[in-house]
């Protein structure tokens, strides 16, 4: 890495002009100076346009038809110059000292987390653990991987890994585009964490990520494991990902006696330990909590 790299500051846009000015400011006002700030505009439709064009030259402007956050982020990192790439969504903003704190952790093919505060409120958002040593050790023994990072606004990479990353499928991946980016790098990169809390959360009511931590349609956990296959494909790895064969599809497959019968089995058949024998256990437990009172609902309904 150069001594002073150029750093991308990558914020993706839709209809959140209220906000904008915020982020943007919070990304021009950063103590570290070899900055450019890219603004995706996915096709808004209040006042972003008008916003941005009043930056002039300070920003580079990327206007698109509105195509959700995968395409957003796609073409920010076309558009992009930087060593380094800090998302920033449209509705939070970093710290002044954001950038310059982040830059001696971002070692080739890595990506870097941080925590956040939320606003309103004050009280810090909580960084994922540590995870695994080994993420495709992990994915080999249980066929998926946990999301080990922060929002996004508290994600940095490494350009190297960022052009490994993407592009991302655009078709189901309107939201939540961090998924793909968080356990892309996980197996295919270097996933580091500081304790840092360097940007602010907005919390309101159209935040997608903050209130949305369940369940994700079957199109996107499909796309999803796709795409991971395909990266580990790429880095020479073998395909291990199979999410409705996982311990994390619990909640995700059928709920009745046969699918989570057959969900706990194949957990501990493919990889027989304590954690999948604790799984299987509490999970055909589950199956047959579901056996005994699904006559009776029966009959109820009838």
């Amino acid at each position: 890495m150069t001594h002073d790299p150029l750093v991308t500051i990558l914020i993706n846009n839709y209809n959140y002009g209220r906000f904008l000015r915020d982020a943007i400011e919070s990304a021009l006002d950063q103590t570290y100076r070899n900055v450019e700030v890219v603004v995706v505009d996915d096709g808004s439709t209040d006042e972003s346009r008008e916003i941005l064009n009043s930056y002039g030259n300070r920003i580079v402007s990327v206007l698109k038809e509105n195509g959700g956050q995968g395409s957003a982020f796609n073409a920010g990192v076309t558009a992009s110059r930087g060593e380094i790439i800090c998302l920033l969504d449209s509705d939070d903003s970093f710290d002044p000292s954001k950038v310059e704190r982040v830059i001696p952790h971002c070692v080739p093919g890595s990506m870097v987390y941080h925590r956040l505060r939320l606003d309103p409120g004050g009280e810090l958002f909580p960084g994922s653990s540590a995870g695994d040593a080994d993420p495709y050790g992990y994915a080999q023994r249980y066929r998926f991987v946990p999301y080990v990072g922060s929002p996004t606004s508290g994600l940095t990479f490494r350009r190297d890994l960022a052009l490994r990353l993407t592009p991302l499928p655009t078709e189901d991946v309107r939201k939540c585009a961090d998924d793909f980016l968080v356990r892309g790098a996980a197996l295919t990169g270097k996933v580091i964490g500081i304790p840092d809390v360097l940007a602010n959360y907005r919390v309101h009511g159209g935040n997608a990520w903050y209130f949305t931590q369940g369940q994700k349609s079957r199109q996107f956990l499909v796309a999803l494991e796709g795409y991971l296959n395909r990266k580990l494909i790429e880095v020479g790895r073998a395909p291990v990902i199979d999410f409705y064969h996982s311990l994390f599809a619990v909640t995700d497959v059928p709920q009745c006696p046969g699918a989570l019968a057959r969900l706990a089995l194949s957990v501990f058949r493919h990889h027989a330990n304590l954690v999948t024998l604790r799984f299987m256990l509490k999970t055909l437990a589950k199956a047959g909590r579901l056996a005994i009172v699904s006559p009776v609902s029966q009959e109820v309904s009838s």
